[in-house]
C-alpha cells in the first residue's frame, strides 16, 4: 500500500470515528476504532518506508498528518468527557464499591438479624 493509499484511509476511518462518536453508536465507534488503529500502523510502516529511500515528507503530505494529529487529540480528548460522563452515570445507578454488602454475612454483631437487606432498614 503507498503512502498516499495509506494516509486516505486514515482520514476515511478517523471521519467515521467522529461519525460514530457524535451518534453515540458503541459497536459503529469499537468498529472503526479498530480499523483506525490498523490503518494506522501501516500509515506508519509505509511512512518508515519512504523515509528510508530518502525521499522527503512532501508538504502538502505533512499537512496532512498534522491535520491527523490534531483530530486525533479532539478524539481522545471527546473519549476522555465521554468516559467521565459515564462514570458519573454508572456512580449514579451503581452503590460505590466500599459499601457493605446489600446481605449480612452472618458474622457482624448484629447476628439477631442475619440477612436483612440494607435496602429495607430505615435511615434513622
Amino acid at each position: 500500500m503507498s503512502l498516499e493509499e495509506s494516509l486516505s484511509a486514515v482520514e476515511q476511518l478517523i471521519d467515521k470515528v467522529t461519525a460514530a462518536l457524535l451518534a453515540a453508536d458503541p459497536q459503529s465507534l469499537e468498529q472503526h476504532s479498530v480499523a483506525l488503529r490498523d490503518a494506522a500502523a501501516l500509515f506508519a510502516r509505509a511512512l518508515e518506508q519512504s523515509t528510508a529511500h530518502g525521499t522527503p515528507l512532501p508538504a502538502a503530505v505533512q499537512k496532512r498528518v498534522e491535520t491527523i494529529s490534531g483530530m486525533l487529540a479532539v478524539q481522545r480528548d471527546n473519549l476522555a468527557r465521554l468516559s467521565a460522563v459515564t462514570d458519573r452515570q454508572a456512580a449514579g445507578l451503581l452503590p460505590p464499591s466500599n459499601a457493605a454488602s446489600t446481605y449480612g454475612d452472618g458474622l457482624s454483631t448484629r447476628a439477631a438479624k442475619p440477612g436483612v437487606a440494607r435496602i429495607y432498614r430505615s435511615a434513622g
